[in-house]
């Protein structure tokens, strides 16, 4: 935007630039609004799958804890006695259950009731391998397989044999609650179509009678600061809602859960009151007690009380706890206590009683927690989102004012301000990065359920497999891009790289096997590196040296926005249409980037083949060159002190430690997600910030140094703490290394004498393959260190690398270029 005053002349009506900007930013509104509707509806689906999972599983393990009773007293389970009948009595009054069957861990079936649920053989026998090649079974917390196929949840739960080995499964399957599935959803759009309705009549009376017509035309803050505040209210009034539907559909689901297993005991104890006993008579109550708080966490511990409110047994899930002291009181069911009645068939009123069983409050609103920040993600993952949106709004918006205006001596604005180039290729990073990163959530997945023929290798490899040979195509390309760009413009590599991606997107669809899809992956991976080079090159071309800091790190802020909303997107994607569908809208969606070059980018591409051509006679870089280029005391130290040793640090521990030590200090998957969010949001909305206040920085190697000694921090705090605070400390410092670094080891680079004889995006692209190849080192790097010293020593001493490379930065290499310009 022009900050310095200017005379306006507009074309047309006075009232049709308010009328165009309205409608924009209401079409903004509108798609922000679909896609965190989208993300929330299919998040909501999931929570129904999974509290019928829950469901199901405390059915299943009600089965399985009577039929271990047996197993205990030393019965086979192919010659248990009676198994058909225990299966019909623990699965008896349940709704919704369509089959239930009990199986050897081989597979072979010994009882079932009702249909034998789908997948029943697969599922047995994965969980005695630990595994299951079955893309649609996921393992839960609690060990438990699980599958969802059309509208039907199957569940597997082990049986533990002698010596605690798997002897079978209890195998049931349950249709997904359709009906609370159908409320929820339709709730919910009711809640989202009003408030955006409203959000939208707002935000068009602001724009008509608040905003005056010259703050509009002349580029004024009011042009993005009123969509935005208008959609981070919308978003913010649906998230609300989301969040308490979220707490109260699990909450519900809980307690019925708990009601659930409470029904068992309180059937058995009415049985044996039935025969005359009264309660102050029970002994053993005790034991199962115990073993029904510890089959579910959220219960406490249960009491038997008796008509008068005296407590006759207390149990929790370690075993039987005193009842010395508490006084008589009558119990009442609320939130966190249930009460069910006893003996009522007895006409005794000694026999008269109730079982109370009382919820963990910690267990309880840690849940709550959980389903709450669940929703706080699906809103981040919009918003991130919508922001992009409503910046290529904003650019359009300012080139549409641009077009029309005039300065006082008659002559037309320019579409965009030198100093804000980097605007032009963000959204075109953040449509190529969202279609990309469709898939990236299930690869591993997707690779697991495709036949490995003719391959060899150990299973974790092949899982790999995929990705590394992307990484590898991607480090190819990532150095021919540089090339191209110097001799052909810009426009080439991203074009071409376009291509290369959408026929590698169609190619993984239809791969048979991991073979043909590794190679469908590195298809992608080729394409990958052309485009995400010479976007790059762009800003090396085009952009003012004292604004290429701040360009840089927009244009990388528009890489991770892509990054995460596209990989949620095509989370959701997927659990709706299956994997291969995801390919082809992938394929599908990089359309939107190939139409930002034609549209945005296209009066720079004349521009760029002039530069280029300028380029090939100033320079023809060779291998010879690359090789001295790599051996100067500048670039050479940039690319060992800095550019590689944080990719290791990066990928390291972002894409292979941070999950691995997270799992092993107990933190649950959707927490690490969060975690690793973080670094994304502050690469987005504190990178381009830092990237102009190194542009204001006369010495860009300070800021190359503060990063890697931050960085280097963070991995060292790890040794000293654990846990997901450390971790997530560790991430956000990792993320500030990568704002300060980011920002300005381009600037450092480019101003170079060596650098700007070999050619400017030539040189980038040898910089950004270093980061590749820091990329593909960082897994094995701090693999071998987890070998050698353990997770948090392991990652301290990656650290410690890390530190070593800033301090060899720091001493050795020039702060300023020799002609004083760095």
């Amino acid at each position: 935007m022009r900050s310095e005053p200017i005379q306006i002349v507009l074309e047309g009506l006075r009232r049709r630039p308010v009328l165009e900007v309205t409608l924009a930013c209401l079409a903004v509104l509108l798609l922000a609004q679909a896609l965190i509707g989208a993300l929330s509806l299919s998040a909501l689906n999931r929570l129904v799958v999974d509290t019928t999972a829950d469901r199901v599983e405390v059915i299943a393990r009600r089965a399985a804890g009577n039929i271990e009773n047996g197993l205990r007293l030393g019965k086979p389970l192919e010659q248990y006695f009676g198994l058909r009948d225990s299966l019909q009595d623990s699965v008896s009054g349940s709704r919704d259950l369509l089959g239930a069957a009990v199986l050897r861990a081989d597979g072979q079936t010994l009882a079932v009731q009702g249909e034998l649920p789908d997948g029943a053989v697969a599922l047995a026998q994965a969980l005695d391998a630990g595994a299951t090649r079955d893309s649609r079974a996921a393992r839960r917390a609690s060990g438990a397989l699980m599958s969802v196929s059309d509208g039907t949840v199957t569940l597997a739960v082990p049986l533990a044999g002698a010596g605690g080995n798997v002897a079978g499964a209890v195998v049931l399957s349950a249709a997904k609650d359709g009906e609370a599935s159908r409320r929820l959803i339709v709730d919910n759009l009711q809640v989202l179509l009003a408030v955006t309705a409203l959000v939208g009549l707002g935000l068009a009376a602001v724009f008509k009678y608040l905003v005056p017509l010259t703050s509009l035309a002349a580029g004024g803050r009011a042009r993005f600061v009123v969509p935005l505040l208008a959609l981070m209210l919308a978003q913010g009034v649906y998230a609300a809602y989301t969040i308490s539907t979220f707490r109260s559909g699990w909450l519900e689901v809980t307690r019925n859960n708990v009601g659930l297993l409470a029904e068992g005991l309180q059937r058995d104890l009415n049985r044996v009151l039935g025969y005359g006993l009264t309660l102050d008579r029970l002994r053993g109550v005790d034991a199962p007690f115990s073993r029904l708080a510890a089959t579910f966490p959220a219960v406490a511990q249960i009491e038997l009380v008796d008509g008068e409110g005296r407590v006759l047994s207390r149990a929790g899930a370690k075993g039987a706890l005193d009842v010395a002291g508490l006084p008589a009181a009558r119990p009442r069911s609320d939130d966190l206590t249930l009460v069910l009645p006893l003996g009522a068939t007895n006409p005794d009123p000694r026999a008269h009683g109730d079982l109370v069983l009382r919820l963990s409050d910690d267990v309880i609103a840690a849940g709550v927690r959980g389903r709450a920040l669940d929703a706080v993600t699906v809103v981040a993952v919009a918003l991130v989102a919508a922001i992009e949106m409503l910046l290529l709004l904003s650019l359009l918006m300012n080139r549409a004012f641009a077009a029309r205006a005039t300065l006082p001596d008659g002559s037309r604005i320019g579409p965009d301000d030198e100093s804000e180039i980097g605007r032009i290729a963000r959204p075109v990073m953040f449509g190529f990065l969202f279609a990309w990163a469709l898939p990236l959530g299930f690869l591993p997945l997707y690779a697991r359920s495709l036949p490995a023929d003719g391959l060899d290798l150990p299973a974790n490899l092949l899982l790999a497999l995929p990705i590394s040979v992307e990484m590898g195509c991607g480090l190819l390309t990532s150095l021919l891009a540089g090339s191209l760009t110097d001799r052909k413009g810009w426009q080439v590599p991203v074009l071409a790289g376009l291509a290369v991606s959408c026929a590698g997107m169609l190619a993984c669809a239809a791969a048979g096997n991991l073979l043909m899809f590794s190679a469908a992956r590195g298809l992608v991976g080729l394409g990958y590196g052309l485009t995400w080079m010479g976007l790059q090159g762009f800003i090396v071309t085009r952009s003012p040296a004292q604004y290429r800091g701040r360009n840089m790190t927009g244009v990388i802020a528009g890489l991770f926005a892509g990054h995460l909303s596209g990989a949620a997107v095509g989370a959701m994607l997927m659990e709706q249409t299956g994997f291969r569908a995801v390919f082809g809208v992938g394929a599908a969606m990089l359309a939107l980037p190939l139409a930002g070059v034609l549209v945005l980018m296209r009066p720079y591409m004349d521009r760029g083949r002039r530069q280029a051509a300028q380029a090939v006679a100033r320079t023809r870089a060779r291998l010879s060159d690359t090789l001295r280029l790599l051996w100067t005391r500048d670039f050479g130290l940039l690319l060992l002190g800095s550019v590689i040793p944080f990719s290791i640090a990066q990928v390291g521990l972002l894409s292979f430690a941070l999950p691995l030590y997270l799992e092993a200090e107990g933190v649950a998957a959707s927490s690490i997600g969060r975690v690793l969010m973080i670094y994304g949001l502050c690469v987005i909305y504190v990178g381009p910030l830092m990237g102009r206040v190194v542009d204001r920085s006369r010495i860009k190697k300070s800021w190359i140094v503060l990063g890697g000694l931050v960085g280097s921090v963070g991995m060292l705090g790890l040794y000293f703490n654990s846990g997901l605070l450390a971790a997530a400390a560790a991430v956000l410092l990792l993320a500030l290394a990568s704002c300060f670094a980011g920002a300005s080891q381009a600037p450092y680079m480019l101003a170079l004498p060596d650098v700007q004889r070999y050619g400017a995006a030539g040189a980038t692209s040898v910089m950004r393959a270093a980061d590749k190849l820091g990329q593909m080192a960082g897994p094995l790097v701090v693999g071998a260190m987890f070998g050698a010293a353990g997770m948090g020593a392991g990652l301290a001493a990656t650290g410690i690398i890390y530190l070593c490379a800033t301090l060899l930065f720091l001493v050795f290499a020039p702060a300023r270029s020799r002609d004083g310009a760095a």
